[in-house]
């Protein structure tokens, strides 16, 4: 028998004790059987949906938003609780801090918009709901007292490492094309294989991701790059001619250094820290600029994470060469510290996978070290002066405060000694003058 949280045996209990039958089932049963505790634990049941609502009372918090069941078909809801949810079956039920997710029993129909069945029949077999789901490790059902139900083989395909699909795999994959992603995602996580038929079908279907929002597709994506064999699911994604559904025109690169570079990157993204926006700009840097730039927009990131991506094509060579104070201090005034930071690690990722000497990361830190001890300034912000103080000296008014605070910036970048209000007065009056202003950064030796 295995150990289950109590809270998870109060769910069971409440529900068998209203003459239904209950079942651990999905991703929490595989995880169990692997050794893993769940972080998500599926329940599934006979009792209808408005059933357990009432069993749970302010404990059942309604029908799921859009999330899809681990190992089920399609998507149980879309956002709309009430309705969506309630169709497919699926309350959460929250017992302490555990929430579960407690589906109907059920049988699906057809996929005709490839997302969600266009009917479902609720059933009261637990074999036949099995059926429904997409990966034999997922098809596996479990109670307490009878024990473990596996009609399609799951354990001996967990024991023997295998990614198969319950069924027909090319149907399976033409009912929900996101389940070729969820697939090597799984491969990725638990470093399992595909089998044949599996890869095969995934090849034939591959173009049906195209059929699916970008959104969702980015999703599953993502999810698979931070697994902890993301090499080998990349690798995957490769044979199963899915990364053309992902980045359009970008994939395959063309280039013979960008060739060498997603080679490698394969190789070796799985020794990159663990961070989804770190691993995707190390793939986006393997392709031509332009149409990595494209890949971005259509990707449809939020407009913050799209910006970071932006900055790796356009600002890694600035950051390259960033080797002195004065240089350091002003790629962090025109990008800010939040690029230079994700830029930072990001070299620091570019190390690790293409093997290059990491001097120049090591100087950067030592000098932004110094810099910070130093309390040297970077911002406007920090200038020992202000746009009041230029205008009650009489130096300038109006628009031109703001673009003398900004030579006065580079002024201090290089001469940090000069960040004093007289100091700094003092060499306002002198920027007045346009050459001085062209020259600012220079000393003239008598």
């Amino acid at each position: 028998m295995m150990r289950l949280p109590k809270e998870i045996t109060e769910i069971m209990r409440i529900i068998e004790e209203d003459g239904r039958q209950v079942y651990i089932v999905g991703g929490s049963i595989r995880d169990l059987l692997l050794g893993i505790q769940p972080e998500d634990w599926d329940l599934t049941s006979n009792a209808p949906p408005e059933r357990v609502e009432e069993l749970f009372g302010n404990g059942g918090s309604g029908t799921s938003d859009d999330k899809s069941e681990d190992g089920a078909g399609g998507t149980p809801g879309d956002g709309t609780r009430d309705s969506t949810g309630r169709r497919f079956g699926v309350v959460r039920v929250k017992r302490g801090d555990l929430t579960a997710e407690v589906a109907a029993f059920r049988i699906d129909g057809n996929y005709s918009d490839h997302r969600r069945p266009d009917e479902v029949i609720f059933t009261d077999n637990i074999e036949e709901d099995l059926a429904r789901r997409d990966f034999t490790i997922n098809g596996i059902a479990y109670h307490p007292q009878k024990g473990i139900i596996d009609p399609f083989n799951g354990r001996k395909d967990l024991k023997d490492r295998l990614i198969r699909t319950i069924g027909d795999p090319e149907k399976r994959f033409n009912e929900d094309p996101l389940r070729i992603l969820r697939g090597i995602r799984l491969a990725g996580q638990l470093d399992f294989d595909l089998t044949i038929d599996t890869l095969n079908a995934m090849q034939k279907t591959a173009c049906l991701l195209e059929q699916i929002s970008m959104d969702r597709r980015r999703t599953e994506f993502e999810r698979l790059l931070i697994t902890k064999n993301a090499g080998k699911a990349l690798r995957m994604c490769v044979s199963a001619n899915v990364l053309n559904a992902i980045f359009n025109d970008c994939y395959p690169p063309k280039g013979r250094t960008d060739q060498g570079d997603f080679s490698m990157l394969i190789q070796n993204i799985d020794r990159a820290r663990c961070d989804v926006d770190l691993r995707l700009a190390l793939l986006l840097l393997c392709f031509e600029k332009k149409k990595a730039m494209k890949a971005i927009d259509e990707l449809n990131l939020s407009k913050e994470r799209a910006r970071m991506q932006r900055a790796a094509h356009n600002l890694m060579m600035d950051l390259h060469f960033a080797v002195d104070k004065y240089s350091l201090k002003r790629f962090i005034y025109l990008n800010g510290q939040d690029v230079y930071d994700f830029l930072n690690s990001l070299s620091k990722q570019q190390r690790e996978v293409y093997e290059t000497p990491g001097f120049r990361i090591e100087s950067r830190y030592y000098i932004l070290d110094e810099i910070k001890k130093n309390r040297e300034p970077i911002y406007v912000e920090d200038l020992a002066i202000d746009g009041n103080d230029l205008i009650e000296a009489g130096i300038v008014e109006g628009e031109k405060v703001g673009e003398m605070l900004k030579m006065l910036v580079d002024v201090v970048h290089r001469f940090p000694g000069l960040n004093t209000k007289p100091k700094l007065l003092k060499k306002a009056k002198a920027l007045k003058n346009p050459i001085r202003a062209k020259f600012r950064n220079f000393y003239f030796v008598k």
